[in-house]
């Protein structure tokens, strides 16, 4: 059997509440699932607690973005205190970061004629983390883009003319945000953001694991990581990045992470999985 330790709700760039992604993860037979939102844990109380109803085991989780170099690297945490003060702040300056990137990027849309209102923006978010999806979708319903991809492409992508990057955070501090709370820190789908180049720094601020199993890895990504992660002592993780089921990316479930992989880190998280998990 499977587990998918790398999902989205509604509290950053998903399209879903975050307990309907779990009563969709109960449905399709996944036996752990792990919520992690980009700068935000909005949806994990939510999630756990319809993970006990249904009787599936979820990870608490969040993902930063971190910066090294010209890279973006993003660094999932794992079974982290959801409610650590100091954490909420950090996550809400995050946001509050999120939010003028966005405002940003629809002056620089709105310079070129590409007028999107901004409050049907923030609409979309419903509270939670802002990101370029948002803006994306709202650029579809005003018909600047035919589709979700289209938009990206065209406008929002990291390429695009109108992207603004986010204030760069270290992996370092981001690493120790996460240590803080009781949390691991694992860094997501190492092969897409190409982070490579930096194994040796980020081993050396702490991490704790690599997601070698992420949906998009090939085959031989996986087995890259995989073994770069045996080599340093470090975890395996894995899973969809799922973001709705109306959104551009890969299923839930996808990524064929074994129950093992998910017993791993719990095991390594002690304490702190052992209060949260059923």
């Amino acid at each position: 059997m499977t587990v998918d330790l790398h999902t989205h709700s509604l509290a950053s760039d998903g399209t879903l509440p975050a307990a309907i992604v779990v009563e969709l993860a109960a449905s399709l037979g996944l036996h752990a699932l792990a919520i992690c939102d980009h700068d935000s844990v909005e949806g994990v109380s939510e999630a756990c607690s319809a993970g006990k109803r249904l009787g599936i085991p979820v990870v608490p989780g969040v993902e930063f973005s971190a910066t090294e170099g010209d890279r973006s690297i993003h660094v999932l945490g794992y079974f982290i205190d959801h409610t650590d003060r100091t954490l909420l702040r950090a996550l809400s300056s995050l946001r509050e970061a999120r939010l003028e990137r966005a405002r940003d990027m629809v002056a620089l849309l709105a310079a070129d004629g590409f007028m999107v209102d901004f409050r049907d923006i923030l609409a979309t978010v419903d509270g939670g983390a802002i990101g370029r999806a948002h803006i994306a979708a709202v650029l579809v319903r005003s018909g600047h883009a035919e589709t979700l991809e289209g938009a990206f492409s065209r406008f929002v992508g990291r390429t695009a003319p109108y992207f603004v990057s986010k204030p760069p955070v270290d992996i370092a501090t981001v690493v120790s945000a996460i240590h803080d709370t009781g949390g691991l820190a694992v860094i997501a789908h190492p092969g897409i953001s190409g982070a490579d180049e930096y194994l040796s720094k980020m081993i050396a601020s702490g991490i704790d694991g690599l997601e070698a199993l992420h949906a998009e890895h090939t085959a031989a990504q996986r087995a890259h990581y995989t073994s770069l992660a045996v080599e340093h002592g470090l975890l395996i993780t894995g899973g969809s990045d799922f973001h709705g089921p109306d959104m551009a990316g890969h299923s839930l479930g996808a990524g064929n992470v074994p129950d093992e992989i998910f017993e791993r880190l719990a095991a390594a998280a002690g304490d702190a999985a052992r209060s949260v998990l059923p």
